[in-house]
């Protein structure tokens, strides 16, 4: 069985369920997992994927993760997001091993000189060699079509670059309630300027008697919560909740609210995972047309998109969700169908093998 490294800088990460679901959906390659930090606390290897219980862990020196490599006898490498893959290119060319990589959203879309200004070592080194990488990595997989057409516009060859949908595990989703809360909507994401709180909050104030559920943290909260009260919201601020938990508080809900905006650094949305979540469950969702969105719903048969950055517009698709069980019961069961056919971590992962497959040729070494 060939072996792929999978790399990430730290693993186990709330937000980021998808890495490791496709590393448990592998089949053919086995998966081992290579990361610059130690688990979260409270998390061990045990819970991250059976099949790989040890994480190896290699820092940024290059031939350290080079001899780390060579010793692991990997046939290829599998870095999600841009910043890992620049981080690993120099390792992956003296182990002579070839490098796909996953982009997810910023990677793609953030500005070089946002990112220059952040002072991290690792994304400024991913400015320094994004050229590099481009050139010389063999494979880049955008989770959208948004996102390939960003990575065209910074110089990636269209050849190598291939819109890959990563996919949810639809045996982790809980059993759905028969009826979801009324009048209820959740919004997951960090609290951060590119998840459109503060539109879906001015929204919601044209909205009487909607309960808010706003799953996850951020450097927003103290002023999202000023400006609820301001507004005399019902909000539930719930802050960072495991996986499991927050697919319970989707399920509960009537609708699912993404409003997402480009931010302030240009950074935009790559596909918004938690919408494949919504719909797998049965729940209608409004979003914004925005970055990969539309990748993930199909305006008027899925959810209803909406422009960004408007308040009004999007108060207005809500209410029609809201008071017209009809129309919430038609959009859930499509999005439901949708995500089956077309997003399960399974069978997309059964592609990305077939792509790793064309990298070293089926059987590896």
């Amino acid at each position: 069985m060939p072996r792929v490294a999978v790399v990430r800088h730290t693993f186990g990460l709330p937000s980021e369920p998808f890495v490791l679901a496709q590393a448990r959906a592998l089949r053919r390659w086995e998966p081992v997992l290579v990361s610059r930090d130690p688990l979260p606390a409270g998390l061990d290897g045990a819970a991250l994927d059976p099949r790989s219980a040890v994480l190896h862990t290699a820092g940024l020196s290059s031939r350290a993760l080079a001899d780390l490599l060579r010793s692991l006898r990997v046939d290829a490498v599998l870095a999600h997001f841009g910043v890992e893959a620049a981080c690993a290119l120099p390792a992956t060319r003296r182990a002579g091993v070839p490098l796909a990589t996953v982009f997810h959203g910023f990677d793609a879309t953030t500005s070089s000189a946002a990112l220059l200004r952040a002072r991290k070592v690792s994304w400024a080194t991913y400015v320094r060699r994004r050229a590099a990488l481009a050139r010389r990595g063999e494979l880049f997989l955008p989770v959208s079509d948004h996102l390939r057409s960003r990575l065209l516009d910074r110089g990636f060859p269209a050849a190598r670059t291939r819109t890959h949908h990563l996919g949810i595990d639809l045996d982790e989703l809980p059993v759905v309630p028969v009826v979801p809360a009324a009048r209820t909507v959740v919004h997951v994401g960090r609290l951060v300027a590119k998840k459109g709180h503060a539109d879906l909050f001015h929204a919601l104030s044209e909205l009487p008697g909607v309960r808010l559920t706003c799953v996850g943290d951020g450097p927003l909260r103290a002023d999202l919560e000023r400006l609820a009260a301001h507004l005399r919201l019902d909000v539930e601020f719930t802050g960072a909740l495991d996986h499991a938990a927050v697919l319970r508080r989707v399920a509960s809900a009537a609708v699912l609210c993404l409003p997402s905006t480009t931010g302030p650094t240009g950074d935009e949305e790559g596909l918004g995972q938690v919408l494949l979540e919504a719909g797998a469950l049965g729940r209608p969702v409004v979003a914004t047309r925005h970055g990969g969105i539309p990748s993930a719903v199909v305006d008027g048969t899925t959810g209803l998109l909406v422009p960004e950055r408007d308040p009004r517009a999007l108060a207005a698709a809500l209410r029609r969700v809201l008071d017209d069980d009809g129309l919430a019961r038609s959009l859930g069961a499509a999005a439901a169908q949708h995500v089956r056919t077309r997003f399960d971590v399974h069978r997309q992962t059964a592609r990305l093998e077939e792509l790793l497959d064309g990298l070293v040729g089926v059987g590896g070494r």
